[in-house]
């Protein structure tokens, strides 16, 4: 077993930013935002697992070159901050539906900096926060660890 075991859960994520977009696409802003609170809520929760559970067992492994614990805590920052003016951008989009497919568009803009931005966070765990989390844990230890990630419950 290993912890890239894990990036199923970004897999699973993927799918459901893609069906926001897809409603949005559709020009369907109502339901654009419910699915980007579900994702939103989703995210959160791996976000909550990984730093509260498996940033304390990768800090074990002591000084990491380009991998240093603020790296990770702070991308999960930058994402939330994207999907707050996401949600803002999407109320507005609902209150006033003036020129809806260019700010669609432009909506679509921003969400690509996002998923860059994503991408580049799921590299940096795949290459170097969960092989770092395999070195660090005996089997046991990662065994339970990433049941504990792949079963943390939906809010």
């Amino acid at each position: 077993m290993s912890f890239l075991d894990v990036l199923k859960i970004h897999e699973y994520l993927d799918e459901l930013f893609l069906q926001h977009q897809e409603a949005l696409l559709q020009l369907d802003i109502e339901l654009a935002a419910e699915r980007l609170r579900f994702y939103e809520c989703q995210l959160h929760i791996h976000m909550q697992v990984e730093e509260e559970l498996l940033l304390p067992v990768y800090a074990r492994a002591g000084k990491i070159p380009g991998g240093p614990p603020e790296f990770f805590t702070g991308e999960h920052q930058r994402m939330r901050e994207f999907l707050t003016r996401f949600t803002a951008t999407l109320v507005e989009m609902n209150r006033d539906r003036t020129n809806l497919p260019r700010r669609v568009l432009a909506l679509f803009d921003e969400e690509a900096m996002y998923k860059n931005l994503c991408l580049h966070h799921d590299q940096r765990e795949r290459n170097l926060f969960f092989p770092t989390l395999d070195r660090v844990t005996g089997e046991a230890e990662r065994r339970d660890l990433i049941a504990r990630c792949l079963t943390a419950p939906a809010r």
